[in-house]
């Protein structure tokens, strides 16, 4: 079973903007014999790709982000890595938590309470889908809530309750609002990777995909006097990772 290493998400920080985490066509092209130019023959597939750069680091996270790369030695291994500009649903990060606490006024331990007025962490499939399918349905939204759903939204889909061993990364083509059941229905790219369940858990925060090194000479740090002064790492989805 391959191995995939988390990027950890306590190095968000250093990661520099901008950074590129998008959707990338790659089709069979055929010349056009009377008229010139070229015509797309698909496409024959869509994959993500991912490019960043770290902040000047100095030790001991400098090192510790070598490490990391070291393992995954090269191209041959498997990260997985997320959007750093879309850590949560757009609905979240343009609307303020509410505070609220306990009905006798305490606190948890940490003198926390809960949050309301956001999205949940985790919705869940609410209608069967095939491999190749471009439409989502998904439940557990707060009910009859406008814009719950904005156009370009991140979702990861979690087979079974755990993250999948392959990409099941999805991004919305629309925005939606929810309806009286909590429920929403969009246009989804890339097609699903894989057939999904009633029931399976979809992650709207820190949604990521699995990738590889696009070649064996990312990840390289120039660093000096235990300072990081210039890396970063370029990547493509492991779809050959998809059964």
């Amino acid at each position: 079973m391959t191995t995939i290493y988390d990027f950890p998400q306590s190095w968000n920080g250093l990661l520099v903007s901008p950074g590129r985490f998008r959707v990338r066509p790659f089709n069979q092209i055929a010349k056009r014999p009377w008229i010139g130019g070229m015509v797309p023959k698909g496409p024959i597939s869509q994959v993500w790709l991912a490019d960043q750069a770290f902040a000047p680091t100095r030790d001991p996270t400098r090192q510790e982000i070598q490490a990391f790369f070291t393992r995954l030695r090269g191209s041959s291994g498997v990260m997985r890595f997320y959007d750093a500009s879309k850590l949560a649903p757009y609905y979240d990060r343009t609307h303020s938590p509410t505070p609220t606490y306990f009905s006798d006024g305490s606190t948890f331990s940490d003198g926390t309470g809960f949050e309301n007025g956001l999205l949940p962490p985790q919705v869940f499939v609410a209608l069967a889908g095939v491999r190749g399918t471009r439409f989502l349905t998904l439940g557990g939204f707060p009910a009859s809530t406008a814009g719950v759903i904005h156009r370009g939204d991140l979702f990861e889909v979690w087979p079974n309750g755990i993250p999948s061993a392959f990409p099941h990364l999805y991004t919305a083509m629309y925005d939606v609002s929810s309806d009286a059941n909590g429920k929403v229905g969009f246009d989804i790219e890339p097609g699903l990777r894989a057939d999904i369940a009633i029931g399976d858990p979809v992650n709207l925060r820190y949604a990521s995909s699995v990738f590889r090194l696009i070649d064996d000479t990312q990840g390289e740090l120039e660093t000096s006097d235990g300072v990081l002064y210039a890396g970063g790492f370029s990547l493509v989805e492991a779809v050959d990772l998809v059964p």
